[in-house]
């Protein structure tokens, strides 16, 4: 299909260069490049070109240009550099409004490095990740002030605290007030002249497994990012783009800076997940490519009613955080119009570095192939060799590409230990077909070993989720004398399905029938709701920990 920004798969890998990435660049990049300069400033020119929609979650609505959104940053740079040095680390606690977006290319205007950090964060998890990177300012809300108040207890770098508010209640006498310092700003800023190993971005793992690391990312990470969103998201002239993910996760700035340096014009809403909500934004706005969870999927194929009235305007979805299933796929193709194609990144890779494509056959349940200009293969986690096909591995990549990290901050250590072979060992399980498309298994801790049977969850889960009485399902390993170990599921019903004893069995058989007799659930327990992280993945190790 000539349609598309990525023709043929194997061609474009053949022929693939970074240089033709960086050649796009309005600065000499990467020996010179500044991530704020190309993503808003050589867009600017044209003062009617829309940069972002933005839905507030009382009825706001609001348009920014690009030529806005420079002269707005401009002035945002031009108060943090009152406040900041180069190469400070500034962080936001704030939703997704457009000062959220202000402030991200500011704070890399005037050469500071950028962090995020999402709402549902408490105390304890926001004063980490400032006090273990010693940052220098907090942006946020007023509604959020006591909050960071309560988090600078424990984070003694943090000098100054920039707060909006919109009536000036909630603005301590230490503080800078975001409303009047902007007005007092200038509108002009000479953007720091930064190159591509200048630091950027430093943003925190979500801390499942551990402690949370810092992963730094430079300037160079806005080639990766943006090679994304034309091979995989597949950006064209006159897209509206909606990508659900929140800026105090690195997703949030992938699918923003990387769509934005090709100029495309972006929507947000602020709010959290609500189908009707969402219906209601498909059809009033011209949203044509849609980025989600695969939550917000198959939560909106549970609630489909909602869309029977929208008009939508999508051509192309695209998924990240887990697998999709196949009823997920084939809902999407016959209720949305579009294929949901899967991806697959981490904090550590900068970007979504195995997809599916438009022009490629998408395979339920399979992540993909690499991003041209990325090696990546499944290899044994001991030595590092690259296994046939079949064999279960860990998922790896070799680090030589502009938006893989540059080291976990202040942990050499850790950072090294990431690396057997030359190979970055992601965590994640996982094997190849014979076509080179990566199928996920799960994290090295979720795989189930049963009757000295190695099951890998989301396979299970797939299955589930395909029963009709099923609206999410998680299946983690539960202790057995016999067997080791057995399935065991945690369902949440459908709104239409009535739990019993009899359903579980018809849910168990479903499964038997579909995979084999060694990885049906032998346990199903009902459940309303299943715990899951702040980005929505399920927390697997909860579950476990209740048997």
């Amino acid at each position: 299909m000539n349609g598309h920004n990525l023709h043929d798969y194997d061609s474009e890998r053949e022929r693939f260069e970074w240089d033709d990435i960086f050649a796009e660049a309005d600065w000499d990049a990467p020996e010179r490049l500044n991530i704020a300069h190309e993503v808003c400033d050589r867009h600017a020119d044209d003062r009617g070109k829309v940069a972002l929609y933005y839905a507030g979650k009382n009825g706001e609505r609001e348009t920014l240009t690009f030529w806005e959104l420079a002269e707005e940053s401009n002035r945002f740079a031009n108060v943090l550099s009152d406040c900041i040095d180069s190469g400070d680390r500034v962080f936001s606690y704030l939703p997704r409004i457009p000062e959220h977006y202000v402030a991200l290319i500011g704070t890399l205007k005037a050469g500071g490095v950028w962090g995020g950090v999402n709402e549902r964060f408490g105390p304890d998890g926001i004063a980490y990740r400032l006090d273990d990177c010693d940052a220098k300012a907090v942006i946020t809300t007023a509604s959020n002030r006591d909050t960071i108040e309560k988090a600078l207890e424990d984070a003694p770098s943090v000098e100054h605290v920039i707060v909006i508010s919109d009536d000036g209640t909630g603005i301590r006498r230490s503080d800078v007030s975001y409303r009047a310092a902007m007005e007092d700003a200038e509108k002009e800023y000479e953007t720091a002249e930064t190159g591509g190993e200048d630091n950027a971005l430093l943003y925190y793992t979500s801390g499942t497994t551990g402690l949370a690391k810092g992963v730094l990312h430079k300037h160079r990470w806005v080639a990766g990012v943006a090679a994304t969103q034309r091979f995989a998201v597949d950006l064209q002239p006159g897209d509206c783009y909606w990508s659900t993910g929140d800026l105090g996760w690195l997703t949030g700035p992938i699918n923003t800076l990387g769509a934005w340096f090709w100029g495309a014009t972006l929507f947000t809403y602020e709010g959290e997940f609500d189908p009707e909500t969402w219906a209601g934004l498909l059809d009033e706005y011209p949203i044509s490519v849609l980025f989600s969870v695969p939550t917000a999927y198959r939560m909106l194929r549970e609630n489909e009613s909602v869309l029977d009235d929208a008009d939508l305007d999508l051509r192309h979805a695209l998924s990240i955080g887990e697998p999709l299933s196949a009823g997920v796929v084939e809902w999407g193709e016959e209720t949305l119009g579009v294929t949901i194609h899967d991806t697959y990144g981490q904090t550590e890779t900068g970007n979504m570095i195995i997809n599916n494509y438009p022009t490629m056959e998408v395979r339920p349940g399979s992540m993909g192939k690499p991003l041209p200009g990325i090696e990546a293969a499944v290899v044994d986690p001991e030595s590092g060799e690259p296994l046939d096909p079949g064999e279960t591995g860990e998922i790896a990549q070799r680090g030589d590409y502009p938006c893989f990290f540059a080291e976990y901050w202040n942990k050499p250590e850790k950072t090294a230990d990431c690396f057997v072979n030359n190979w970055y060992l992601s965590g994640d399980l996982g094997h190849l077909d014979e076509d080179g498309y990566v199928w996920f298994e799960g994290r090295a801790d979720d795989v189930i070993i049963s009757s000295g049977y190695r099951i890998g969850p989301f396979e299970v889960e797939s299955s589930l989720g395909e029963h009709p009485a099923v609206a999410e399902a998680a299946v983690v390993p539960k202790s057995h004398r016999e067997r080791g170990n057995i399935v065991k599921a945690y369902v949440v019903p459908s709104a239409s399905a009535e739990p019993s004893p009899d359903l579980a069995e018809d849910i168990q058989t479903h499964v038997k029938e579909e995979l084999s007799a060694h990885e049906y659930p032998r346990e199903v327990e009902f459940v309303d709701e299943l715990p899951k992280t702040v980005t929505g993945k399920i927390r697997r190790t909860e579950l476990r920990d209740e048997d």
